[in-house]
């Protein structure tokens, strides 16, 4: 459980600390008060991801430092995160000892849901990339480590394709071909219990009876065949055209494609659906409840959406939501006014 959060320099954040406790704390407080911020720096600590462009972007302006922490109990002892941000720079640390970001994610777990989430359906195939690879680098640690590796070796064969005297190609391509394979095998058997949760999701929020269905892009290829088929391509362009870093999921209502001819109430409705997925899978990995941060919770959501997502988060361990009305029932409530927060 998060007991307290802690910030120097972070956006426009200007309380120093926020207490904490069990169940739904409200935080309420007009657009561009720093409600998201809260959350955002919260879930930084919990995951080492940062959701900005930039580091640079979440620091004060005028300032060259920032720095999060959050001392979390366990049930078994209290645990310190803390992050410090410089331009271009991140460090974390778990009591006082320098850790990396796939180490925070063997112990905590907390899940983000916000309004923008809805490009998951409607955005580009990177959003949903950075969707799976965010959620299966925190339930595998192995996969992570995969995936670091695989970006380094395609950033490597990008160049040996550029420049036609490297005579390094074909090592490159081999450690591409082993590693991408792997990956997309993990991605396949992830999203079949993804699409699983989902549909339930979807089904009890939807009013409709329209079945969801996820698939990887890639689905049913060998990570060779996609290579040999794309070989002039990638010639031509001189940039490896295929593998993980460019695959997608495809989502489905019923035989048609959501992203394509999907509704907006369609798409967040999917949308919200993948990220309880998130957090039941994240769940199961821990073997308890991950912290919920619900951002803004009345944005754009039907009666049926915010009945869903508010009864979840009043029936788990610990939930924060925002929002510039006062959620329907909570456990605790601060005000936000210009970065500054009050009882």
């Amino acid at each position: 459980m998060l007991l307290s959060f802690s910030q120097i320099n972070y956006r426009n954040l200007k309380t120093p600390k926020l207490d904490f406790a069990k169940g739904l704390t409200a935080i309420v407080g007009q657009n561009a008060s720093g409600k998201t911020n809260i959350l955002e720096a919260i879930y930084l600590a919990y995951t080492g991801e940062v959701l900005a462009r930039r580091i640079d972007n979440l620091i004060k302006h005028d300032e060259t430092e920032a720095y999060v922490s959050l001392i979390i109990d366990s049930g078994f002892a209290q645990q310190k995160i803390e992050i410090g941000l410089s331009s271009g720079y991140k460090s974390i640390r778990i009591d006082s000892q320098n850790m990396r970001a796939v180490d925070l994610a063997k112990e905590f777990a907390a899940v983000l849901i916000r309004p923008e989430d809805a490009s998951l359906v409607h955005g580009s195939p990177s959003k949903r990339r950075a969707y799976l690879d965010s959620l299966l680098s925190r339930l595998s640690l192995r996969y992570a480590l995969l995936l670091k590796e695989y970006n380094r070796v395609v950033e490597q064969r990008n160049a040996a394709l550029k420049n036609h005297t490297d005579q390094s190609l074909p090592i490159w391509t081999q450690k591409f071909l082993e590693l991408g394979s792997e990956i997309m095998s993990l991605r396949e058997r992830a999203i079949k219990r993804i699409a699983e949760i989902a549909q339930e999701t979807y089904s009890e929020i939807a009013s409709d009876s329209k079945e969801l269905s996820l698939s990887l892009q890639s689905q049913g290829k060998s990570l060779e065949d996609l290579y040999l088929e794309s070989k002039a391509e990638e010639q031509q362009r001189a940039i490896t055209v295929v593998g993980p870093h460019r695959d997608d999921i495809k989502i489905f209502l019923n035989n048609y494609g959501v992203q394509s001819y999907g509704s907006r109430g369609e798409a967040r409705t999917t949308a919200l659906a993948l990220k309880v997925a998130e957090y039941q899978l994240l769940k199961e990995k821990q073997n308890h409840a991950p912290l919920l941060l619900l951002d803004d919770f009345s944005a754009e959501l039907d009666i049926n959406r915010r009945g869903f997502i508010l009864d979840l988060a009043s029936n788990i361990p610990q939930a924060i939501v925002t929002g510039t009305e006062l959620a329907p029932k909570y456990d605790q409530f601060y005000q936000l006014a210009g970065g500054v927060l009050g009882d």
